[in-house]
């Protein structure tokens, strides 16, 4: 339903029923439909009280909800006083203790004070005695020690003594022989003398036949060299057949022929021995003397025949007059060169002096190490040149090397035919070059030679030549053993009287030896003699010190006895002590007892606060819905005044025009008789009329000026209930405004760059903590931050400034703001 004022709708009740009264009169036509106008105007009453009784009830529950709330909260109130006048006991039992632990604190400040000191002393006497304790140890250790250095020294003085004595007798035995050796020495070198008459004609005779016997020996050893030279180029190689077999084509397994040719080789003997008279020693290699370059070049060509001819190649070699000498300057021009391609250049230039065409010419080398015995190096134009020192090369080295490059050609299946088709005059260079030596191959191709080019074959020694050779070392063997039998007895006499003059010698050398050694045994013996007199000190030094260490040891011993009784005197003090400072706790544990019972009201009064808080909450809600309620009360009762009015007009608005519309008759039959009278009459009704419902009027405003009153003072009974009841839980809450707010303290104060960071613990029942910060000690333009949470960084500061912050806690109760008072300031300094 749709809210409407009082004073509306009374206005509109008056008008509403003036309104019908007049149409009433005026217009008869509404009069047929007063039947069903009555029985709406019911309808709206009931539906108006219904209204009524609804806001009637909802007015008494909510009564009788506030009723109840305000109980509660008197009880609030009432419980909250009590709270409040407990806090107050509790906060005057905290004063009374307080200056209870001022003087407890005090008088447990004396109390510790004397317990540190009589810690202190116990802990002065207990390290006294410690320090005691351990020097009686150390002193009786020192004893001991001093006991037992004079035993091993005393004892160091019998075992010097007796070694000596041990000595002394070796070197008495010793004496004994050396003289026995000198006697022996004697008779020894009187033979020797009766000896060397003897020795001396024997080696005059001998010397006599010596120049035969070297004479012989030189023809022997020519003979043997002549002998060698001739049978050193005498070199066969034995081929496998496997490899025989993939030269002439009939098998293409090349790792066969190539693996039995290698094993072919490890065994095979060179005719060449290392150290026999025909291995020619030489300082350079390249310096071939011609008939050793002769037997070069044969022993290659002998070897190179030997494998031509198992293979079936129709290859010839020819050594010739003109090959050698080419061989020679073709050494000549390789040393004089200074080209990087040396081999070639020496072909080039060599072939050009004998007249022939270079590319007649083929050569194969290989390189060998070279003995070196040292090197330097020498920086010459921004190079540096390297200088070596050599040792010797031998013959059997440089034929060596010949018989490696063949047999390197034959092992690579690419080369070997520049072995097995070679074809023309041959012959064998040697080189050098820094540490190597080159074994040159050289074949020169026979056609277009000049008419210089020697071709004078040159051939090996014949069989009948080397038979003749061996018999020449046969006959020079036969005439050294002819001259060395010639001498045989001179040379026996000679043989038996050195060896005996040898053994004389050597008897001589052994007893000298043995002398030596005695000499030298006696020497040792005597540095190994010890002066007993040091010894003898060390002893009676030793037993000075025990002395000494035993009188410290009893006076130690006296120390630790005086530091034991000053320690249990400093322990019964300290338990005296320990007592006091037990009383003095216990009495500060009774203050901390008390301090708990304030926490405990502070506790019970905040809770005390809050349901006051919640309970004043809940009247003030109720108070509103009450007068919500009487509103609605209002407004329905008002309806329902409007409702009754309604019906009321209604029941006369039918009354009256019954009545009407027979006066209207009676008028209308008289009209034309009495028309002045009819005017009078109307007039007269109209006023009697207008008289009615000015009294009902009248009537109605009375009335609504008696519910206006009677309102009016209803609300003013209602306003002044209520400011009462506010005046009364003010006057309360202001009873209640003594709050006692927890406060906390600074844990932690740091200073960071251009800021500080403060936390603090924790109070209970506070709302939040508030910082304030200043430059000053007075907190003068202090600023402020405030946080609900436990740490707080303030930043934005001027570095390196010192800064006072004080912390206090606040809450918040009934809409006001209770503070803790601010801590003591502490001070923090930023960077």
């Amino acid at each position: 339903m749709k809210k409407i004022s009082k004073n509306v709708l009374l206005v509109s009740s008056v008008g509403l029923a003036g309104s019908a009264f007049a149409v009433t009169n005026t217009h008869p036509v509404f009069a047929a439909s007063n039947a069903a106008t009555n029985a709406n105007s019911s309808q709206d009453v009931a539906s108006a009280q219904t209204q009524v009784n609804e806001a009637q009830k909802e007015v008494d529950q909510t009564q009788s909800q506030l009723n109840a709330a305000e109980s509660q909260l008197s009880t609030a109130n009432n419980n909250l006083d009590q709270k409040n006048t407990d806090l107050q006991k509790a906060k005057d039992a905290v004063d009374n203790a307080n200056e209870k632990v001022a003087t407890a604190s005090r008088y447990n400040s004396f109390i510790q004070s004397n317990l540190s000191e009589a810690q202190s002393h116990l802990d002065s006497a207990n390290r006294d005695y410690q320090d005691a304790v351990k020097d009686n140890q150390d002193q009786q250790q020192k004893v001991a020690d001093a006991q037992s250095d004079f035993k091993s020294k005393n004892n160091q003085l019998d075992e010097i003594q007796k070694k000596n004595n041990d000595i002394n007798a070796q070197i008495d035995s010793a004496n004994s022989d050396i003289n026995n050796y000198q006697g022996q020495i004697t008779d020894l070198q009187k033979k020797k003398d009766e000896l060397s008459p003897k020795l001396d004609a024997a080696q005059q005779a001998l010397n006599a036949k010596q120049p035969k016997i070297d004479s012989a020996t030189q023809d022997l050893q020519n003979a043997q060299k002549d002998l060698g030279e001739a049978t050193s180029t005498n070199e066969q190689l034995t081929l496998p057949q496997s490899y025989i077999d993939y030269v002439t084509g009939k098998s293409t397994d090349w790792d066969t022929a190539k693996k039995d040719l290698q094993d072919a080789i490890a065994n095979h003997s060179y005719p060449f021995t290392d150290g026999d008279a025909s291995d020619t020693v030489y300082d350079d290699p390249s310096a071939l003397s011609d008939s050793d370059s002769k037997r070069l070049s044969l022993y290659v060509k002998n070897l190179i025949d030997s494998i031509n001819s198992q293979v079936g190649s129709q290859g010839k070699l020819t050594i010739t007059d003109g090959s050698l000498a080419y061989a020679k300057r073709y050494t000549q021009e390789y040393q004089n060169s200074n080209y990087v391609f040396r081999k070639y250049n020496a072909i080039k230039s060599a072939s050009s002096i004998i007249g022939l065409d270079e590319y007649a010419v083929t050569g194969y080398d290989i390189a060998a190490n070279r003995q070196v015995t040292g090197w330097s190096q020498v920086a010459i134009n921004g190079y540096v040149h390297t200088y070596y020192n050599y040792g010797t090369t031998n013959m059997s080295e440089i034929t060596k090397a010949a018989f490696d490059l063949v047999t390197q050609q034959l092992a690579d299946p690419s080369n070997y035919k520049n072995i097995t088709d070679s074809n023309g005059y041959f012959s064998v260079a040697v080189t050098t070059q820094d540490d190597k030596f080159y074994v040159c191959l050289l074949t020169i191709n026979p056609s277009g030679l000049p008419n210089s080019f020697g071709t004078k074959k040159v051939l090996p020694v014949s069989k009948e030549e080397i038979a003749t050779k061996e018999d020449t070392v046969k006959k020079a063997q036969t005439t050294l053993d002819q001259v060395k039998n010639d001498a045989s007895a001179e040379q026996s006499t000679y043989d038996q009287l050195q060896s005996q003059n040898q053994e004389l010698d050597q008897q001589i050398s052994d007893l000298q030896a043995k002398i030596n050694n005695g000499q030298n045994s006696i020497n040792d013996l005597r540095s190994q003699i010890e002066d007993d007199i040091f010894a003898k000190a060390d002893v009676k030094q030793a037993v000075v010190a025990l002395s000494q260490a035993q009188f410290v040891a009893q006076m130690t011993a006296t120390k630790v006895q005086n530091a034991e009784a000053s320690l249990n005197a400093a322990q019964s003090i300290l338990s005296s002590a320990k007592q006091d400072a037990t009383l003095a706790t216990n009495e500060l544990d009774k203050v901390n007892s008390v301090k708990q019972k304030l926490q405990a009201a502070q506790q019970a009064y905040d809770s005390a606060s809050k349901a006051q808080s919640d309970a004043s909450k809940n009247v003030d809600s109720l108070k509103q819905q009450l007068a919500t309620a009487n509103t609605k009360l209002a407004h329905a009762k008002a309806e329902l005044l409007l409702a009754q009015t309604k019906q009321n007009t209604d029941n006369k608005q039918n009354q009256g025009s019954s009545d009407n519309k027979q006066k209207s008759d009676n008028s209308n039959t008289k009209k034309d008789a009495n028309n002045s009278k009819s005017s009078s009459s109307t007039t007269g009704k109209q006023t009697t009329t207008k008289k009615k419902t000015t009294k009902k009027a009248t009537k109605k405003t009375t009335k609504k000026a008696t519910t206006k009153k009677k309102s009016t003072k209803k609300a003013t009974t209602k306003k002044t209930t209520k400011k009462a009841t506010k005046k009364k839980v003010a006057k309360k809450v202001k009873k209640a405004k003594k709050v006692v707010v927890a406060s906390s303290k600074f844990t932690s104060l740091k200073g960071s760059k251009k800021a500080f960071v403060g936390k603090w613990k924790t109070a209970k029942s506070v709302s939040g903590y508030q910082v304030r910060y200043s430059t000053a000690s007075s907190m003068k333009k202090a600023k402020t931050k405030s946080t609900k949470a436990t740490k707080l960084k303030v930043s934005g500061l001027k570095s390196k400034k010192k800064y006072y912050v004080q912390l206090r806690s606040y809450r918040k109760l009934s809409g006001k703001t209770y503070y803790s008072a601010w801590t003591k300031a502490k001070t923090v300094k930023n960077r």
